[in-house]
């Protein structure tokens, strides 16, 4: 696996099943890049961090991933995970 990759699932695994139901909604609105789409917010909610890791990285390739999760824990007032995210090379 990337290094972007395994922090992301690194990231995701820390939250909270409350914090991950609200990360999960807070992606489906985040603003994005020109050229990319929301995940469907249907497709997420089953999804636990290894497989929302796995979808992320498929859907927004491994830099781009990285970079929305990171948005959506800055969003979450988790600064300091979405610091550490935005570290990894």
């Amino acid at each position: 696996m990337g290094r972007k990759r395994d922090a992301i699932l690194e990231v995701l695994e820390e939250l909270t099943s409350d914090e991950l139901k609200k990360f999960k909604l807070k992606l489906t609105a985040m603003p994005l890049r020109e050229g990319f789409r929301h995940l469907p917010r249907g497709a997420l909610g089953p999804l636990d961090p290894v497989d929302l890791t796995d979808k992320l990285v498929s859907f927004y390739c491994e830099d781009y991933g990285a970079e929305v999760t990171a948005a959506v824990l800055t969003d979450m007032g988790m600064q300091e995970q979405a610091a550490r995210l935005r570290e990894t090379n």
